[in-house]
């Protein structure tokens, strides 16, 4: 399993693409793309809520990944805006490494190639993505999640979370 940041590390760093992404969203829920959110839930109960998500989708890398493609895989973060919930993957050879204990990510350097890779996403989107319901190519067209990585990493990335989320032919039912 990737680090979830583990619920003892709080980088207390946002991304500069959370405002863009949390506008976007809300246009998306005001356009009838996104459902809108069932309730108002605490920081605790938002957080444990992204950390399933977040699960799920690292699960799904796993099992749609070939084994060539998975260790190929640069190390990237995945930061949930609503939540301030942050993982980082890191693959190997049998899946991500659930013992990496990261430093803060970079997300301010003006070169593109010294930040660390991230996606921004809301719970809102990473949710539907992760149902099935949204694929990952369309989220990101969409702006309402945002992929910041340079071209090499972007690209390695954006195959990878388009292969398990992709615009036709999701199936909940993946063999591993």
């Amino acid at each position: 399993m990737c680090s979830i940041c583990d619920l003892r590390i709080d980088f207390g760093v946002d991304h500069p693409m959370s405002l863009d992404v949390a506008v976007e969203t809300r246009r998306a829920v005001d356009a009838g793309l996104l459902p809108q959110l069932a309730d108002s839930m605490d920081d605790g109960r938002l957080r444990l809520k992204a950390i399933d998500t977040l699960k799920a989708a690292q699960q799904r890398l796993e099992q749609t990944l070939s084994a060539e493609e998975l260790p190929s895989l640069p190390d990237f973060f995945v930061l949930v805006i609503e939540s301030r919930t942050w993982a980082f993957f890191r693959s190997t050879p049998t899946g991500f490494d659930p013992n990496c204990q990261p430093a803060p990510p970079n997300v301010t350097s003006d070169d593109k190639a010294a930040r660390d890779a991230v996606i921004v996403t809301s719970e809102l989107a990473m949710n539907e993505i992760v149902a099935g319901r949204l694929p990952f190519e369309t989220a990101l067209r969409e702006r309402i999640i945002a992929l910041d990585a340079d071209e090499t990493r972007h690209s390695a990335l954006l195959n990878a979370w388009n292969g398990a989320y992709p615009e036709a032919g999701f199936s909940r039912f993946v063999c591993a």
